[in-house]
């Protein structure tokens, strides 16, 4: 409803059309200024983390030329090998046919890797274990399951080459 007032129209403030139209604008407005909160946040965080990023480096900066041996060394050993690319290649396909993340991985997804495999549990545990250290993952194989069944593979290697021997 509308209410004729000098030279105009206004609308029934007290309508309901009125009401749930004004309670929109008035909650738009609010997720308005929450959106723009956010972004100003998340300019904050960006900026914070660029500002800790440069200290980072110049810290590299700094530290690298004293210690070109040991680098080479750590580098050295974390690089990772064809065959434990390879390894990996085999769990993260069979993590994708499962539907299971590979990366990082769960324990259990790792402990059916190695049990379904008539290869080498032991290298390929130890394959998966670099990779995710090497991005800065947890390491799957530590668990207990998994380290159960890479237990049993060293075992039955022993069995099986005892035999062998006899």
């Amino acid at each position: 409803m509308t209410t004729k007032v000098s030279g105009g129209l206004l609308p029934d403030f007290e309508s309901e059309p009125f009401i749930h139209w004004w309670n929109a604008v008035e909650e738009q407005e609010e997720c308005s200024q929450e959106r723009k909160q956010q972004r100003k946040e998340a300019a904050h965080e960006e900026a914070r983390e660029a500002a800790l990023q440069r200290l980072y480096d110049t810290i590299d900066a700094n530290l690298s030329p004293h210690l070109k041996a040991e680098l080479a060394a750590e580098n050295e050993t974390a690089r990772v090998t064809p065959k434990q690319k390879a390894d990996f290649a085999a769990f993260r396909t069979l993590c994708t046919e499962w539907g299971m993340p590979y990366l990082p991985a769960a324990p259990q997804a790792v402990a059916l890797f190695l049990a379904e495999g008539d290869t080498d549990a032991v290298r390929r545990c130890k394959s998966i274990s670099v990779i995710h250290r090497a991005v800065g993952e947890s390491d799957p194989c530590e668990d207990v399951l998994v380290r159960a069944i890479v237990r049993q593979a060293r075992n039955e290697a022993k069995v099986n080459s005892n035999q062998e021997k006899a």
